[in-house]
């Protein structure tokens, strides 16, 4: 049998060693001798930082190394959900694929023709892709589909759960099956997504018709210590003297976490340039370097690489006010707490967030949670002012 570093290829065993990594991550162990043993459809489900990437990549890397197809056509499709993301994934999968042939092509609206252009003339090896782009591929390359991807012989869905009950999945669903069709056959498929309560929707999500024959190798273990600090605000009208519920929270978020690199997840574009703005002034004020930035899918991308290049570098504290441009697996290293400017969409989102917290051994992660409610008034509605399921109106 060997263990799971024996089915790896050569070169992928060198890279490996060169990382001074002493052994595998347990979940990658696992996925490696699931993808290198079966045929089978997979989830790997596990934190931010877990290590899904290389549990899925590395396998597959090797399969194309040792078992090459006699076909033309790119011989593994990934499909990431932000152009952010793709970018970071094909970096990291060039470091990979540096002792081999293959080539990794990033696909979407950030990068150059004369990339696409080299991946159409001779498609091989990795292609990283958004739903999007691969949609416009079928529909101005319908034609071309069997052979760009008649070498294909596994599609990785990364943050699989992002998709889970949305239509943009109904249309990553849609855009598989029809992949499969041009082809001919069934495309192996491998989700990458966060732990979450009730796996089976996603394995039901991945192959609607197989739910029951999707294998899942979640992590275990490993979940750090989480200290949370939650703080109420009251927006509206009130005293004229204190400051608005935003300066209150920009001021606390200025006193709280300057000097160190943090992520705050402020929602919409407009409220985070409003936080971004408040931030700056106050660094400003204190005649203090600037350390609090934007990021959103709006900004330039050199401006957000200047974000994320400062977040990794150690050397200068860095706060993201963010979208959820940086909720996903971007490589940012670790960051020391996470704030959270009212509500997430979901407690997926929030959990994926909170995963970029506490990566280091020993450290706990750090989530400081901002609510903001509104004044309550004699003809507040009823909503605001009851207590849920006591008839009481507080505002009465």
């Amino acid at each position: 049998m060997g263990t799971a570093f024996d089915h790896l290829a050569r070169p992928i065993q060198k890279w490996i060693r060169q990382k001074g990594w002493r052994e595998l991550r347990n979940i990658q162990s696992r996925a490696i001798r699931f993808i290198c043993e079966s045929d089978a459809d997979l989830i790997i489900a596990a934190s931010t930082a877990g290590g899904k990437t290389e549990a899925a990549f590395l396998p597959l890397v090797s399969q194309v190394i040792d078992e090459p197809a006699d076909v033309g056509g790119f011989d593994v499709l990934y499909i990431g959900p932000l152009k952010a993301l793709i970018t970071d994934q094909a970096d990291r999968l060039k470091a990979i694929t540096r002792e081999t042939e293959l080539s990794v092509t990033p696909w979407h609206g950030d990068v150059s023709q004369s990339i696409k252009a080299k991946g159409l003339r001779s498609p091989r090896g990795i292609l990283l892709i958004t739903p999007e782009s691969l949609e416009a591929l079928f529909i101005r390359r319908g034609l071309e589909i069997p052979r760009l991807f008649g070498a294909t012989r596994a599609v990785v869905i990364d943050e699989l759960h992002t998709v889970l009950d949305s239509e943009r999945g109904v249309q990553l669903r849609s855009l598989l099956t029809r992949l499969e069709h041009s082809l001919k056959r069934p495309i192996r498929r491998i989700g990458l997504s966060a732990t979450l309560g009730d796996m089976g929707l996603a394995r039901g999500y991945l192959r609607p018709d197989h739910a029951t024959s999707v294998g899942l190798i979640e992590a275990e273990g490993g979940e750090a210590e989480l200290k949370l600090q939650l703080r109420g605000y009251i927006s509206g009208a009130g005293d004229t003297n204190a400051p608005s519920a935003t300066d209150a929270i920009a001021n606390h978020l200025f006193r709280t976490l300057r000097g160190n690199d943090n992520l705050i997840f402020a929602g919409a574009r407009q409220s985070v340039e409003i936080y971004a703005d408040r931030l700056r002034a106050l660094c400003e004020r204190e005649h203090l370097p600037h350390e609090f930035y934007p990021h959103h899918a709006s900004l330039s991308r050199e401006h957000r690489d200047f974000v994320e290049r400062r977040l990794k570098d150690p050397g200068h504290p860095t706060t993201a006010v963010c979208t959820s441009t940086l909720e996903l697996g971007i490589d940012i290293g670790d960051v020391n707490s996470i704030a959270q400017i009212g509500a997430p969409f979901t407690v997926a989102a929030l959990r994926q967030r909170l995963g970029r917290s506490g990566r280091r051994e020993g450290q706990p992660a750090i989530l400081r949670q901002y609510a903001i409610e509104t004044r309550l008034e004699a003809n507040s509605n009823f909503a605001d002012g009851s207590v849920p399921g006591s008839g009481v109106n507080l505002a009465g």
